[in-house]
């Protein structure tokens, strides 16, 4: 029930995002080593949380799921037991039962909705990963194309000769 982007897609966004930190910090010089490890270490222990993150959630989820279906089929079991004795306790024990069934399912349902609500975003943030996958080559293609216009200019420039 990972609710996160892949592996790849992680990795492919933390370059993404060095690169343009790189590129928005560059001087004449460019940026020193030290600076890009402790903006590579910042962006890789923010990735590794996230992910601790989600797992925990799933964690606890899946705690809870089984604590509370423990708990109702154990309720159930012992009132159908009771009834099952004694009838005399009919009324108590179909009001417990029903109290234990209608808390599995409320934890069920919980459990249901936040993996369809997982698998939901997941594919949200997978298109907008790929939209931002496409911006970038657009971007990459723009660059190259005014590099070129920009040599041409040059070149012209030089053939004109000075004025």
């Amino acid at each position: 029930m990972a609710a996160g982007p892949t592996p790849e897609q992680q990795a492919a966004y933390l370059i993404r995002k060095l690169e343009q930190t790189i590129r928005d910090n560059r001087t004449v010089r460019g940026m020193s080593f030290a600076t890009w490890q402790a903006i590579a270490r910042e962006e890789i222990v923010n990735a590794l949380r996230s992910a601790e993150r989600r797992r925990d959630a799933d964690d606890r989820t899946i705690g809870r799921l089984i604590l509370v279906g423990a708990s109702a089929l154990v309720t159930i079991g012992f009132w159908g037991t009771v009834v099952a004795v004694d009838r005399t306790y009919g009324g108590r024990a179909a009001l417990a039962s029903l109290l234990a069934g209608a808390a599995l399912f409320l934890v069920l349902a919980d459990w249901g909705i936040k993996r369809a609500t997982a698998n939901w975003d997941r594919r949200q943030r997978t298109k907008r990963l790929g939209a931002i996958e496409d911006l970038d080559r657009r971007i990459k293609r723009m660059e190259n194309e005014m590099q070129k216009k920009h040599d041409l200019l040059k070149e012209k420039m030089e053939e004109a000769g000075p004025l």
